[in-house]
């Protein structure tokens, strides 16, 4: 992304930062995309260190297991974005999900994930979370989102549905704990 400041389909506003870095704001009154709870699990195609700074931030972890009869699809992400912000949802096979651990990070600690670990994210507490993201390396092969198998994936998410004004406005809610007005 070369814009300073958009959502993400997963519920949290993305600013991009120097360094290869990106402070992630996750926020209740964030929209998320129509599928979330069917598509929330994802890889990344680079490593990265993340700091959580406000909150707690909890990640489920997960292996995967191809198969031609999993309950989720795996969608790859690569090319052109799409005029919503995203990459195009490609099917790529079907595969298992196995839980494997959940992490517990609270504000002032790291967590590291490895490219091409399947992951799901949550805001812990009251759902206010921020945290410093940093790439460690990044490989070719795209990323991918998972959805369970029988539903449609949101493909059409609009990253710019809210003007950064708004955006910025969460971010300051979350890391100055000053509460938006009704």
């Amino acid at each position: 992304m070369t814009d300073k400041i958009t959502l993400h389909g997963l519920g949290f506003v993305q600013v991009q930062l120097q360094g290869n870095q990106r402070l992630h704001v996750w926020h209740p009154e964030l929209p998320r995309r129509a599928c979330f709870k069917h598509s929330a699990i994802h890889d990344h195609r680079f490593n990265f260190t993340s700091r959580v700074i406000v909150g707690k931030q909890i990640n489920h972890c997960f292996e995967l297991e191809r198969c031609d009869d999993g309950g989720f699809v795996l969608y790859l992400h690569e090319g052109a974005r799409t005029p919503g912000g995203g990459r195009p949802w490609t099917p790529d096979g079907r595969a298992h999900l196995i839980p494997d651990g959940v992490i517990t990070v609270e504000a002032g600690n790291d967590y590291n994930t490895r490219a091409y670990h399947y992951h799901r994210t949550e805001p812990g507490g009251d759902g206010r979370v921020a945290t410093i993201m940093a790439k460690r390396g990044e490989y070719p092969d795209g990323a991918h989102s998972t959805c369970t198998y029988g539903v449609q994936p949101d493909t059409d998410f609009d990253r710019y549905q809210w003007s950064p004004s708004q955006l910025w406005e969460i971010v300051t809610d979350v890391m100055l704990g000053q509460r938006l007005t009704p």
